[in-house]
């Protein structure tokens, strides 16, 4: 079967810069990685690939090895059955990160929405090896109403056509979905955020709702000593019904964790505001590592 990311344009592919190395590991699982140091991980979010840091990737390769994974079913990972469950799918995700991060390494870990939940789910398991945990708009609480923000694909929006859609009406669908619930200020919604996108989509071949919305977010939490970090955009529409009740669910489940609202943003916050994420995560993960055993 043809890779579905060649129906893409070239230009819109994103392929890994080339001073970017990429990999695999035995399992299957996909990565790309940038600079050196002490290993930070990077797990992207649903219909995702490591193109959800595609800002990032640079700026934090200047302070650490930069690991951004595509998790199972996403972006060039191997598929795994669509009804995985939920243990097994972090067992294909913690043998790759001993994979690559072999014990007895520390590891610093950063997740963005369902990469938040995975991350988590992942720290909780490595003990001390984990360094520090940033979660960025993470999912994985629980969570007492879900709303449809009413997202389209290219299968509804042909139906709702009558015809295959064109790949400007493709864009345009991209767009919209972006603007329901990635990005908030329209102006970010940029020809790289379509691109993006569009990209991660082609390769999305797993719903990561069903594990999103398991609500173990507090149990994963409960199980990490290593310092924590939550950073949330301040419109991220995935926190509702409201902001600031994810927050406090934060403060429940982990008291002593820092607790970040980006201004101005939506979910995806390190796209939305580069380089106050950026400076976030180098700071939080910076100072772990200068105080760590």
């Amino acid at each position: 079967m043809s890779d579905p990311i060649t129906r893409l344009p070239e230009h819109a592919r994103l392929a890994p810069p080339a001073d970017m190395t990429q990999g695999k590991t035995a399992s299957g699982v996909a990565y790309v990685a940038a600079g050196s140091g002490a290993p930070h991980l990077l797990f992207h979010g649903g219909a995702g690939s490591w193109r959800h840091w595609y800002l990032n990737i640079r700026a934090l390769s200047e302070h650490f090895r930069v690991i951004a994974i595509d998790s199972p079913s996403y972006g060039a990972s191997d598929p795994v059955l669509p009804d995985i469950a939920a243990e097994a799918y972090v067992d294909r995700v913690h043998s790759a990160v001993d994979e690559i991060v072999p014990a007895p390494e520390r590891v610093h870990i950063s997740g963005f929405s369902f990469g938040g939940m995975i991350g988590a789910a992942v720290a909780a398991r490595l003990g001390p090896r984990l360094a520090s945990l940033a979660l960025v708009g993470t999912a994985g609480f629980p969570r007492k109403e879900i709303r449809d923000l009413g997202l389209v694909g290219r299968r509804k929006l042909a139906e709702a056509l009558g015809r295959e859609p064109s790949e400007a009406e493709v864009r345009a669908m991209h767009s919209d979905n972006l603007a329901k619930l990635m990005i908030w200020d329209p102006a970010k919604i940029d020809v790289t955020a379509i691109d993006i996108q569009a990209a991660n989509v082609a390769r999305t071949r797993f719903d990561s709702r069903r594990l999103s919305w398991m609500g173990r977010m507090p149990e994963f939490l409960a199980a990490i000593q290593a310092p924590v970090k939550v950073i949330y955009g301040e419109h991220d529409t995935t926190t509702y019904p409201a902001l600031e009740h994810r927050l406090e669910q934060v403060r429940e489940t982990k008291p002593e964790a820092e607790i970040e609202v980006v201004p101005g943003v939506g979910h995806w916050t390190q796209y939305e505001a580069p380089d106050a994420v950026n400076r976030a995560l180098i700071q939080f993960h910076s100072r772990a590592e200068s105080t760590r055993p």
